[in-house]
């Protein structure tokens, strides 16, 4: 239980850092705010019907980066989805059993 609540604690700092470092970063794209921080470049709807203009290299090595952060975000949150069920699981098996055991 020891190391689940460690994992638990270390993944939800992990989170906390990359949620604020994905609103501080900015790749250039219009559509981006600290609102929509979580979502992937290409989820961005276009408001104007324009034509469609290749982007510039550097902004899809920029949107590149940021959406491979946003992954780690989202596979953060899972890790923390499974960790925080095997806290309960843990939990309510001291509950049930009140005798001391190691854990395996």
């Amino acid at each position: 239980m020891f190391t689940v609540s460690t994992l638990l604690i270390l993944f939800v700092l992990i989170f906390k850092f990359l949620s604020t470092y994905i609103k501080k970063i900015r790749t250039g794209d219009p559509n981006e705010n600290n609102f929509t921080y979580w979502m992937f470049s290409y989820d961005f709807k276009s408001t104007t019907k324009k034509d469609w203009v290749p982007e510039d290299k550097e902004l899809l090595k920029k949107k590149r980066a940021r959406n491979f952060l946003v992954f780690m975000l989202y596979l953060n949150a899972f890790c923390i989805f499974l960790l925080l069920n095997s806290f309960a699981a843990h939990l309510l098996d001291v509950i049930v059993n009140p005798e001391f055991s190691y854990p395996v």
